[in-house]
């Protein structure tokens, strides 16, 4: 276990899954919060503190294993770094093995899924999206690599500054004492990370297998993504990305962690959830719904839906 940061500046700990949903969500955004074991009992410890308008740091640790599922940022950025444990974060298309050398970075328009160990620990750097737009060259948001090596130089370089940033906070330094310097600060951490983002491609950490990626994999996501309600087979899938049904079995298992099909129920999954979000009781039919997207055993569907969302389907269609 690492040692808590960011101690001076306390904002939630507790043991309750719903309390420490609803303190994050207050910072960051709404989202699922759901402990993988029934059993489970939280440790929740968040420390955060602001620097300027523009970006925050956060220590954040749940102390238990839980999926946390925000869906799209929309109007930030989030550098998760591990002080201690795993994560495993899928980020758009690409699902980041993320340790204490490989940071996971979310951009405002990529979907966010993501299990995190019982023993993970993290420092999260949250960027606001119009700050980041306005130093980048281009004066657009960029999308990031999904996956940041922390032993690549350009990206220690903005470690060390985050670091410092870090200490500022615990020791009272003067660096949040004014808020102009702070500001500064802030724009200087975001600079930092656009120029280590430049310099830092995946292929620059020598761990290919971080980021899933592979054409196989890749072809087999588009087409089940582009498709989600047809019968896929297996054998359909593997003939189309060109391999052996054994050969995407294993590239799944190895790159997302799970089988084709089952990705295949994550993502027909969240088709019916958006659908259920933006109906109603009264024009929309959580059966009719889920038959649509290809899952017709109910029972199972909601036994999954809400072992992935937390809640019922009638609850996220009633709001």
């Amino acid at each position: 276990m690492a040692s808590a940061i960011l101690t001076r500046h306390r904002l939630l700990a507790t043991t309750d899954v719903d309390e420490a949903r609803e303190r994050v969500a207050g910072e960051f955004c709404p989202h699922v919060l759901t402990p993988t074991r029934r059993d489970a009992t939280l440790d929740m410890l968040y420390n955060s503190v602001q620097f300027g308008g523009d970006l925050k740091l956060n220590y954040l640790r749940y102390g238990a294993e839980v999926r946390i599922n925000p869906g799209t940022f929309d109007d930030f950025y989030l550098v998760q770094i591990p002080l201690a444990g795993a994560a495993r974060v899928r980020v758009g298309d690409h699902v980041v093995a993320s340790d204490t050398d490989h940071a996971s970075v979310g951009s405002p328009s990529e979907p966010v899924d993501m299990v995190w160990s019982a023993d993970c620990e993290q420092l999260l750097v949250y960027l606001r999206s119009d700050a980041v737009a306005a130093l980048s060259p281009d004066g657009a948001e960029p999308v990031f690599q999904p996956m940041l090596y922390l032993q690549a130089p350009a990206v220690r370089s903005w470690l060390r500054m985050v670091r410092l940033a870090v200490d500022e906070a615990d020791t009272g330094g003067n660096i949040l004492g004014s808020q102009h310097t702070a500001t500064h600060f802030a724009r200087t951490l975001i600079s930092g990370l656009l120029d280590a983002q430049a310099s830092s491609a995946p292929d620059d950490a020598d761990t290919p297998d971080r980021i899933a990626g592979s054409r196989a994999v890749r072809v087999a996501l588009g087409l089940m993504a582009d498709d989600a309600a047809r019968p896929w087979r297996l054998q359909e899938l593997a003939a189309a990305a060109g391999v052996s049904a054994r050969s995407l079995q294993d590239a799944f298992r190895r790159e997302l962690g799970v089988p084709p099909m089952q990705e295949l129920r994550r993502i027909r999954l969240d088709r019916v959830r958006r659908e259920l979000q933006a109906g109603t009781p009264s024009s929309t039919s959580v059966t009719d719904t889920a038959a649509r997207w290809g899952l017709f055993h109910l029972g199972r569907f909601a036994q999954h839906y809400r072992s992935t969302y937390g809640e019922l389907p009638s609850q996220t269609l009633a709001g």
